[in-house]
């Protein structure tokens, strides 16, 4: 019989931490994505990032032609 209680028990110990991380993903999920959003810096560096000429694409385009 201990057995048989020893499965329920933790039966019951997944549900409950099943029921508990629901909760939090539904929390996190709800929240602003205020951590995913970039600041006015970020945004701009990453809008100048762009195509470069460097030297290593010019060599490419120099062979390329050839």
């Amino acid at each position: 019989m201990k057995k048989q209680e020893t499965k329920r028990a933790s039966r019951r110990k997944f549900l409950r931490d099943s029921a508990v991380a629901g909760a939090g993903a539904a929390m996190v999920a709800s929240s602003p994505g205020s951590a995913l959003t970039l600041t006015e810096a970020e945004q701009e560096k990453k809008k100048s990032e762009g195509y470069r000429m460097t030297a290593h694409i010019s060599a490419y385009y120099k062979t390329a032609a050839e």
